[in-house]
């Protein structure tokens, strides 16, 4: 007895000796990059950069991030994302490349929500007594002048100019409307507007990288027979899901990358759990297409201090949605209504308006975005969905009275990094994270949080940094 336990021992040491000595010689993969993150930014470096031997590594079940959607009934639903503008270049161009056409949302698509009232069409600003509405008009136009003033095109081109606004940049909206003398109401509409854009209030936003987007959100009644924003058949997911096609198997979804270890300037080892179990790739470069503080975990000492630093201090807003599938088409008088309500609701919108004609009344899906009050508020994170249920109610019964015995049920989703908080004096982190050498290969950083938080910013970002590591392979070749 004694020697058949001893030899059954001895087998069992042999086979784990085997199976550990298989292991080590098992062959490592190699790329030319591997992109951490498979949200907007990560997926189009991935596309710019299909030509070479590339792998997508993203931590949930589906890739897209923030622009996934759901389906009920037969509509399509954001959780997310839910719009863009006119699409321009390069994101007018990746929409070619992948056969997609972006779908204008009809007129009209401002509202306003208010003490218990919508405000609507040519009534859109009556919220307004008319020396605010006289105040509203001068800071539309304000806006736009600086828009002109070579500011967009600084922010999303020539980031490196961006010194040249640093006056703008240290003063946050919140003291720049006080500056300039604005209502407390025009004020709090700005503020709910920055909340449901950005995720965050006026004290918390540089004034320089609020600009682009207020000058172009800020409603006019004039405006309420045209459309700005853009939608696809199935919400922003339609470019996920076309880009997640076309990269196939060069995408393992459920992957968290665990360490980034960059042995020389040709061989960068990435390790990532699946399953439970260790993997291991071996590239030329990698791009961290995560949000900035996990990035900073996952590379640890492999870029400089100053970088990890700055990574850290990034500050991002929680962000909640709530779809309710309801009885009857409850808002079809426009698309959005901003509300200008105390509390976590911030935006109502339509979300079956481009897939109904204006006439539909059936069955339906209101969208409701909640925005915590600002950059530090953890409250989403720490309620409850019966207590976020509860704080959308107290908002819409204001304005559906029967609010509750019209859902037919609802989708919540919660984004722990929905949106970076562009603070002020915010150029300065970007001169960092753009210019130091620690992230100007082998490894780059791509996100809207290093050019701006918005979808055009995530995709700039990866073009930006899919160029640097195509030089960067030219020259390591």
């Amino acid at each position: 007895m004694k020697t058949t336990i001893v030899f059954l021992a001895v087998l069992l040491l042999s086979f784990e000796l085997c199976m550990a000595f298989n292991n080590q010689n098992k062959q490592i993969q190699d790329f030319d990059v591997v992109i951490v993150g498979g949200g907007f930014s990560g997926l189009t470096a991935a596309h710019y950069l299909k030509n070479k031997k590339v792998l997508v590594l993203e931590k949930e079940k589906l890739a897209g991030g923030r622009c996934i959607s759901g389906k009920w009934n037969g509509f399509h639903y954001p959780k997310g994302t839910e719009y863009i503008g006119a699409p321009e270049q390069p994101l007018k161009g990746l929409l070619k490349k992948l056969k997609i056409k972006a779908k204008q949302i009809p007129a009209p698509t401002d509202g306003i929500a208010y003490n218990g009232k919508f405000y609507l069409g040519n009534e859109l600003l009556n919220f307004l007594d008319y020396n605010e509405k006289a105040q509203y008009y001068k800071l539309e136009k304000t806006l736009k002048e600086l828009a002109d003033d070579d500011i967009e095109d600084i922010v999303f081109e020539d980031q490196n100019e961006l010194n040249e606004y640093a006056k703008l940049d240290k003063v946050s909206v919140k003291d720049w409307l006080n500056q300039q003398n604005y209502s407390p109401l025009i004020q709090k509409f700005v503020d709910v507007e920055n909340r449901g854009l950005f995720g965050t209030n006026n004290a918390n936003y540089s004034m320089l990288f609020n600009i682009p987007e207020m000058a172009f959100d800020l409603p006019l009644p004039s405006s309420i027979f045209k459309s700005e924003v853009y939608s696809f058949d199935q919400g922003m997911y339609s470019i996920i899901n076309a880009m997640t096609t076309e990269l196939k198997d060069k995408l393992i979804s459920e992957a968290t990358v665990t360490n980034v270890t960059v042995n020389n300037e040709k061989s960068v080892e990435v390790s990532y759990l699946k399953h439970g179990q260790t993997h291991k790739v071996r590239t030329k470069t990698v791009i961290m297409a995560t949000p900035a503080p996990i990035s900073a975990a996952i590379l640890k000492n492999e870029v400089s201090t100053k970088v990890s630093e700055t990574l850290i201090g990034l500050k991002y807003s929680k962000y909640a949605t709530i779809n309710f599938f309801t009885k009857k088409r409850l808002l079809h008088e426009t698309w959005s209504v901003s509300c200008i309500d105390e509390g976590s609701v911030v935006t109502l919108y339509d979300a079956i308006r481009p897939q109904v004609n204006a006439n539909y009344n059936g069955k339906s899906i209101l969208s409701v975005y909640m925005a915590p009050k600002d950059a530090y508020d953890q409250t989403f994170t720490k309620q409850s969905d019966e207590e976020l249920l509860k704080e959308a109610y107290h908002t819409l019964n204001k304005y559906y009275p029967d609010f509750e015995n019209e859902i037919l049920g609802y989708d919540i989703n919660r984004f722990e990094y929905a949106f970076p908080i562009f603070a002020p004096a915010y150029a300065k982190k970007l001169e960092v994270l753009l210019n130091d050498e620690s992230v100007n290969g082998p490894i780059y950083l791509a996100g809207d949080y290093m050019v701006y938080a918005t979808v055009d910013g995530a995709i700039i970002s990866a073009k930006n940094a899919a160029k640097q590591v195509q030089k960067y392979l030219r020259k390591v070749k």
